[in-house]
């Protein structure tokens, strides 16, 4: 298991599945920006029904919100990628990128800069402050 708490951040140890939930919920960042994209530019195309869309009939006519589901569905997406991004906020500018970096592409951490332990340090504060920012810890 290669992606584990630190134990010793005492005040940033969460319940392993709230660490986990957030853990995945950055690994997930690169997609949800691409389905923003996409539904943003979904979000213009006029005409078409969407068939998704609960359809209400009064009388002869059909009463569906298709817009306003769109909007619900951008503004969720986009508060959710928000409140994982901000949480960078929270560490230092050196170690922001690389902390991204490996949580969303995998990509190994430059010890040049660090120490392993300390890029996980930060990887535990970073995630502790998604959890909090997405309000599952």
């Amino acid at each position: 298991m290669k992606d584990y708490q630190q134990k010793r951040v005492k005040n940033y140890v969460m319940p392993q599945p709230v660490y986990r939930q957030a853990l995945w919920a950055v690994k997930d960042l690169e997609r949800l920006k691409e389905k923003l994209a996409d539904l943003k530019t979904d979000a213009y195309v006029l005409g078409g029904r969407d068939l998704t869309m609960p359809v209400t009939g009064y009388g002869t006519g059909l009463v569906c919100d298709s817009t306003g589901s769109k909007a619900v569905k951008i503004t969720v997406l986009a508060r959710r990628i928000e409140a994982i991004e901000s949480a960078l906020l929270y560490l230092p500018e050196k170690y922001r990128q690389g902390i991204e970096s490996k949580l969303t592409r995998d990509e190994p951490y430059d010890e040049e800069v660090a120490h392993l332990n300390t890029w996980k340090k930060w990887q535990q504060v970073f995630l502790y402050h998604v959890a909090d920012n997405l309000q599952i810890f």
